[in-house]
């Protein structure tokens, strides 16, 4: 079976750091991460400079990924860079909805549906952010999850079910899957932790049980949400090749390949690391 690796940590890694990486640095880490073998790339988010001044160089960073918008301002800057990828997010938890974009999830999707009717749906990624409960609002019950999912369809083919603070089941992997493609929708998975990357690896064997084809993962388990306190890390794209090649999947991607990437990751997080003593 083939599976995609889908990497963000180009956008959803470096947005979580504290200091703003260069812009050529950027550009090689997604020029290495093409050269691994990978071919999903979301490169960069289009957000307001001042909300998210690591984005703020946006338009010169991207190639020919995918590009994250949240409003029509990063539509445009997106649509005038060339991306014609676009991934968007909204949230069944009203509270992260309100704190990441200022709006609640009905207005959120009307806005999109200002500005959205013409992209193609195979070109578009739907990120359910806090997918499997946040502390702010708990569990996400069904009926909440069908009517994100009818809300989603509106927009892409495919929805990633995101695992923001690191809290989701195996069996509420199972569950979204199977309402997913009830929908008619491709289901995808990004998966946070805490430190402990085999509970991340656990869902995507539970993923993988159940039809997921689709696996976000960031180069050196950079990242995490900004917006959401105690988000941990992402799931690292080197642990995730080297099981789902272990398991006998077909991924296109060797671990070995990911090293000249790696080690753009390890010069940031040198320079990170830097700032943080001198100033």
């Amino acid at each position: 079976m083939n599976i995609s690796v889908y990497e963000v940590g180009p956008r959803d890694g470096l947005q979580a750091l504290g200091t703003v990486v260069s812009t050529e640095t950027k550009r090689l880490l997604i020029k290495e991460l093409y050269a691994s073998g990978i071919t999903d790339i979301e490169e960069v988010s289009f957000a307001h400079p001042k909300v998210l001044p690591q984005m703020a160089d946006a338009e010169a960073v991207y190639n020919k990924g995918a590009g994250l918008v949240m409003n029509k301002r990063g539509f445009l800057r997106a649509q005038q860079s060339g991306v014609d990828k676009i991934n968007i997010v909204f949230s069944p938890c009203e509270t992260f909805n309100i704190q990441n974009m200022g709006k609640t999830r009905s207005e959120i999707v009307l806005m999109y549906k200002t500005f959205m009717d013409k992209v193609p749906k195979d070109k578009v990624r739907v990120y359910l952010s806090m997918a499997f409960g946040s502390p702010h609002s708990g569990q996400v019950s069904s009926s909440m999850m069908r009517l994100c999912l009818r809300d989603a369809k509106m927009f892409g083919t495919t929805v990633v079910f995101s695992d923001t603070v690191g809290c989701g089941t195996r069996q509420e992997v199972a569950l979204w899957a199977e309402m997913a493609q009830d929908e008619g929708l491709t289901p995808a998975l990004h998966l946070h932790h805490k430190g402990d990357e085999s509970r991340a690896l656990g869902l995507v064997r539970s993923g993988l049980m159940s039809g997921i084809k689709q696996f976000d993962s960031s180069i050196g388990g950079l990242g995490g949400c900004p917006f959401a306190e105690g988000s941990g890390a992402n799931l690292s794209t080197e642990a995730l090749v080297r099981h789902l090649n272990v398991w006998g999947f077909n991924c296109g991607i060797k671990e070995a390949d990911l090293r000249p990437a790696l080690d753009v990751v390890k010069d940031i997080l040198k320079a990170q690391e830097g700032n943080l003593i001198t100033h």
